[in-house]
């Protein structure tokens, strides 16, 4: 498999990224969220009080982590993660139209999220660093 296709099925397959965000005095910040994506970004939902998207709202730097929490131990050959070192923006307007839709598509919309008060970001996915990833793991940056 290339990297594109093993980043894509870790991607479709899961359902909850990690956001590490970092406060404005350093503090670190591990995050998990349900997300989606498309071919350029995932997308997620918080709530603009939450402690990630206050931090994100003064330094938008990112780093996510996607990967299947059910896999086996004993297994490690068959681990598969995807890395992003990005930066993370709050949508409104158009942009928020498709986010939602992205969302909707993998989720639904049974609880009310093209109604919701929280806000919808996204983060670019990037390029792939080849000199990193393996068949394991797949790195992605996007300045």
């Amino acid at each position: 498999m290339t990297f594109t296709e093993i980043a894509q099925e870790v991607l479709k397959s899961n359902t909850y990224m990690t956001l590490a965000t970092a406060s404005t005095d350093s503090v670190p910040r591990g995050t998990p969220v349900h997300f989606a994506h498309d071919t350029q970004y995932v997308y997620w939902l918080s709530a603009a009080d939450a402690e990630h998207s206050r931090n994100l709202a003064v330094n938008d730097k990112l780093f996510v982590t996607v990967f299947d929490a059910g896999q086996s131990v004993s297994d490690l050959a068959q681990r598969r993660c995807v890395y992003i070192a990005t930066r993370a923006e709050l949508l409104s307007d158009d942009d928020e139209m498709v986010a939602r839709d992205v969302f909707a598509d993998k989720f639904g919309d049974e609880d009310g999220r093209k109604a919701s008060e929280w806000g919808y970001y996204r983060a670019k996915l990037g390029e792939i660093d080849a000199t990193k990833s393996d068949e394991q793991r797949v790195y992605f940056t996007a300045g």
